[in-house]
């Protein structure tokens, strides 16, 4: 059955459509009801959490720009709060000149070998999530997705000396295997891409979700390590070729200017820097352990870790605010 109030919430671009149909040959065409072949679906909103622009620089590198073309549009009207997400307007000299209209949308892409996915982004809603993520089922249904996957990055006591770490969710237990488990349970603030992974979940769809744990000291600065662990994630999970290699070689320049700065800075930070690696490899030593943050009393607790979340939520609304 239709779900029409969801339903009406996005429209399809018809050159989009087509194309996709031409990408996924020799399968069946999009919104046939049977379509052959697997197709991805990426998706992250702006305006939750981000730690590290780890989930930004991820699309930056899959998007390339504004070539990538639209599938669907989402009505921004209905779901942002144009005084909460206040889009940039330029004036210049006697009138305003342009408009940086927000856009939610799903576009089309392709990794490294030609195979295609699509990607969802945009700023989070603001309003209707219920209905919104009904929508988003409906869309998943329509377009023959057989697997959401989303991702962003989380501030966490961890040193930026070691590789990333990612918390893995969803309810695909193949593609949960083989990360460790850091907690049994943490309440945190909500958001829209979690909602709808939920949502997605409890209609019988595939979802699988990435949290990649960036150090809490360089998380409001970009921390292209953690894109990077997300692509290889994305990657072993999908199938999908992502090289990524500009993030990689990014990573390397980012991690030696932190290790400059480290190096010129007082006694204190490098002592905590060194507290936090001991921290780590004692969490790695524990690897395959049923819960790490059980065994391990110096490392953060899951309700360390919904602090650690409000905190830097409280930050960014405080810079949006001024």
């Amino acid at each position: 059955m239709v779900d029409a109030a969801a339903r009406a919430l996005y429209t399809y671009d018809s050159d989009g459509l087509a194309l996709l149909n031409e990408a996924r040959r020799p399968a069946r065409s999009a919104l046939s009801g049977q379509v052959r072949g697997d197709l991805v679906l990426l998706y992250h909103f702006a305006g939750f959490m981000d730690a590290g622009q780890a989930a930004e620089l991820a699309l930056d590198y899959l998007l390339g720009g504004d070539e990538a073309p639209v599938v669907a549009r989402f009505d921004v009207d209905r779901l942002v709060d144009y005084r909460a997400q206040r889009p940039l307007m330029t004036f210049s000299g006697d009138h305003w000149s342009s408009y940086d209209a927000p856009e939610l949308t799903v576009r089309l892409a392709k990794d490294a070998i030609g195979t295609p996915f699509l990607i969802f982004s945009g700023p989070e809603p603001d309003t209707e999530w219920e209905l919104f993520s009904r929508a988003v089922v409906s869309l998943v249904d329509e377009l023959g997705v057989t697997l959401a996957v989303n991702f962003h990055g989380v501030p966490f006591g961890v040193p930026h000396t070691r590789p990333v770490h990612l918390i893995p969710h969803g309810n695909r237990e193949d593609l949960l295997l083989g990360y460790p488990k850091w907690f049994d349970q943490a309440q945190v603030p909500g958001s829209a891409m979690a909602l709808t992974e939920f949502r997605l979940a409890q209609a019988g769809r595939d979802v699988f979700g990435l949290a990649a744990q960036v150090p809490h000291y360089v998380a409001r600065s970009a921390y292209p390590a953690a894109a990077v662990r997300i692509l290889e994630a994305v990657t072993a999970a999908t199938g999908l070729v992502l090289p990524a290699q500009e993030l990689r070689e990014r990573a390397r320049r980012v991690a030696a200017q932190i290790d400059n700065e480290v190096g010129q800075g007082d006694q204190e930070l490098r002592g905590v820097i060194q507290s936090l690696e001991e921290q780590y490899d004692a969490a790695e030593g524990a690897a395959g352990r049923p819960n790490l943050l059980a065994e391990q009393q110096q490392l953060p607790s899951a309700d360390d870790l919904a602090r650690e979340f409000e905190a830097f939520l409280a930050e960014q609304d405080g810079q949006s605010e001024g």
